[in-house]
This record gives structure tokens, C-alpha cells and sequence, in this order.
């Protein structure tokens, strides 16, 4: 029916269409972002699949074969986080019951550890020679006993705050419990979209390359390619340098004897996907929960030296081993990236900015860069 149209008003129409359809996708976004990640990742692991298939295996065979050994490898991973994770759990709940269960006069076992590795670590720094006063924890028996005496002269006001208070936490408790079906459908969704993309992604390629213009389809097929080989690269590359830098710091918080240390090596691993958040998170983490255990000075000499070494392990060895100078974008052009990407779209713009940005580079080098070039030409 369009192409009866006159050209302009088909035109005119496909416009509206894909406004009307881009406006569509962006109000479905949370439903199509498992979507999006499955071909992310179906995308990434086709070199492999490739290479499995030069070998001999079957397109079926490869793919059963990358999944199986991805799941092993998750479970693995997951059962030693899970058994960490309880552990500081289950001494999170012993440590808040025997606050709770404290007679007065006896003090609180939390504020007195705190204490003493306060009384600790300015012992320490007064033998560097240094005039520190006592550094006082606050004292939670005394903020209970306020909290009582609070509430006995204000207990109506007190009332209508807590049932305010209550309103608030239901309506949290209610985003939460959407936030955690989302993040277990995403787990569930994700494999099984990489699993179907991985049999009809380059159907899937020759079906939009069919409907490019037919004068630059060869040019936009090849920039196209260039932006998701370089896109790909990127997220293959983190996601090799994460996992690895994740395992060397669990094993190096763990022969440091540092408290709970794969459960934070592997976290700060993690979150080193983004450039500058993994290692700063994951030492104050490991910091602040190896005081109770090793003291300030112990536990910083500690961290500052498992996550030292990692940094220039991942900066020396891991980064331009694995991940090379794909983007070949400049430092300065990577920070402002960052802080732009981190501005608009908080922890996903971290994550994005930096392919996003080379991406765009790749347009202004094939489409813009041209133009301005004849432009100049033009007017000398």
C-alpha cells in the first residue's frame, strides 16, 4: 500500500513510522533490555562459536558445549559467593542479637570492638609521634536509652511519622520485589535469548542490511561491522579482564587472610567493568569490614596491598594483553566520556560511555569528517 504513495509522502510516512516506533521501544525499555543483552552477548561469543565450528563441531554442538561450560563456571563461582555471603550474614545477626540481648552496664559487643580498635589505631598513630585525641565510638546504648525517652514525649507525633514511615517502606519493599523479579527474569531471559540469537544472528544481519539504501549499503554495512566488532571487543575484553582481576583479588584477599575475601575479590571484580568504581568500592568495603578483625592500620596495609597489586596487574598486564587499545580513544577524551556518561545516565552511562563514544567517533570519521573535508575544500 506505501508504495503506491508519491516518494515524498512514503517518505513522510517511514518517518513517521520509525518515530512513532522509536517511541514504542523506549517506552517498552525494560522489557526490551534483556533483549538487548542477549545480543550483546550472542554477538560476543560468535568468534568463539566460529572457532568451534572450523574444529569440526556443529553450530548445535558449539553452542551446547560454550553454554555447559558457562554454566559450571557460574555454579562454581555462585556456591562460593553464596557460603560467603551467609557467613557475613549469619555474623551480622549474631553481632545485632547480642547487641539487642545486652543487659545495661555490660555494654554492647559491637560498640566495644569498635571502640577498641579506635583506642587501637590512635595507640598507634600517638607512637608515630603524633598528638591525637581519643577517637570515640558512640555509644548505642546511649542512643537506645534517647530513642526511649524520645518516644515517651512525642509517641503520638512518633505514631503518625511510623505510619507514614510504613506507607514509605511498603511502597519500597513493593519497587523492591519488582527490582528482584526483574533481575531473576533477567537471569532466565538473558541465556535463553543468547542461545536463539546464536543460531539466527546472521539472518538476522542480512535481514537489516536488507533494507539499507542501495547507493551506500556496502558503506553502511561496513561501518555497521566496525562498530559492533569494536563494540564486542570492548565488553569481551571487560568482561575476560573482570573475571580475571575478580579471581586474583579473592585469592589475594584470601592468602592476606582478609575477612570474607572472595566474596569482595570477586565483587570488586565485578564492578570493575566500570572504569574507576571497582577498586575504590571494594577496597573501602574490605577496609571498613577488616577493622573488627585486623585493626585500621592491619587492615588498610592489607587492602591497599592486595588492590595495589591488582590495579597494576589489570593496567600492565590484563588491559593491554586482553583488551589492547580497541577503542583507541584518547585519556582525556575517556574521563570526560565518562563523567558525561555517569551525568545523564548514572551507573549505565559509566557503563556505555565509552563504546558509545568510540561508536560515534567511527560515525564522525565515515560520514562527518568527509563532508567537512569538501567543505573546506569547497571554499579555499
Amino acid at each position: 500500500m506505501l508504495e503506491r504513495l508519491s516518494r515524498a509522502r512514503r517518505n513522510l510516512v517511514l518517518l513517521a513510522l520509525l518515530v512513532l516506533s522509536a517511541w514504542f521501544f523506549w517506552s517498552v525499555r525494560s522489557v526490551l533490555n534483556p533483549l538487548l543483552c542477549g545480543y550483546l552477548l550472542a554477538y560476543i561469543l560468535l568468534p568463539l562459536v566460529a572457532r568451534m565450528e572450523r574444529r569440526g563441531l556443529s553450530r548445535r554442538a558449539a553452542v551446547n558445549l560454550i553454554f555447559a561450560a558457562g554454566f559450571c563456571l557460574a555454579l562454581l563461582v555462585l556456591v562460593a559467593l553464596v557460603w560467603q555471603l551467609r557467613a557475613l550474614v549469619s555474623d551480622v545477626y549474631e553481632s545485632a542479637k547480642a547487641s539487642a540481648t545486652a543487659q545495661p552496664g555490660q555494654g554492647i559487643p559491637l560498640h566495644e570492638s569498635l571502640q577498641h580498635r579506635a583506642d587501637e589505631f590512635t595507640a598507634t598513630l600517638r607512637g608515630w609521634g603524633l598528638e591525637i585525641e581519643d577517637w570515640p565510638v558512640p555509644d548505642l546504648e546511649g542512643l537506645r536509652v534517647h530513642a526511649q525517652t524520645f518516644l515517651a514525649e512525642y509517641g503520638d507525633q512518633a505514631g503518625r511519622t511510623g505510619l507514614s514511615l510504613a506507607g514509605g517502606l511498603l511502597s519500597f519493599l513493593a519497587r523492591f520485589l519488582g527490582g528482584v523479579f526483574w533481575v531473576v527474569a533477567l537471569f532466565f531471559l538473558v541465556p535463553l535469548y543468547t542461545y536463539y540469537f546464536l543460531f539466527v544472528i546472521g539472518d538476522v544481519h542480512g535481514s537489516v542490511q536488507r533494507y539499507f539504501p542501495r547507493r551506500e549499503r556496502a558503506r553502511l554495512t561496513r561501518v555497521a561491522e566496525r562498530i559492533g566488532e569494536m563494540i564486542a571487543s570492548f565488553f569481551r575484553g571487560r568482561l575476560a579482564v573482570a573475571f580475571l582481576k575478580g579471581l586474583l583479588l579473592a585469592i589475594g584477599l584470601t592468602i592476606a587472610d582478609m575477612p570474607y575475601g572472595f566474596l569482595f575479590g570477586m565483587l570488586s571484580g565485578a564492578l570493575s567493568i566500570i572504569p574507576f568504581a571497582g577498586a575504590l568500592s571494594g577496597f573501602l568495603l574490605t577496609f571498613a569490614v577488616g577493622i573488627l578483625d585486623r585493626g585500621v592500620i592491619d587492615s588498610a596495609w592489607r587492602a591497599g596491598l592486595v588492590f595495589g597489586v591488582a590495579e597494576v596487574l589489570e593496567g600492565y598486564v590484563l588491559l593491554p594483553r586482553i583488551l589492547g587499545d580497541r577503542l583507541g580513544l584518547h585519556p582525556l577524551v575517556v574521563f570526560f566520556a565518562l563523567l558525561a556518561g555517569g551525568a545523564a545516565l548514572g551507573m549505565l552511562g559509566l557503563l556505555i560511555a565509552l563504546p558509545v563514544t568510540a561508536a560515534l567517533v567511527i560515525l564522525f570519521q565515515e560520514f562527518v569528517s568527509p563532508a567537512l573535508k569538501q567543505f573546506a575544500d569547497e571554499s579555499g
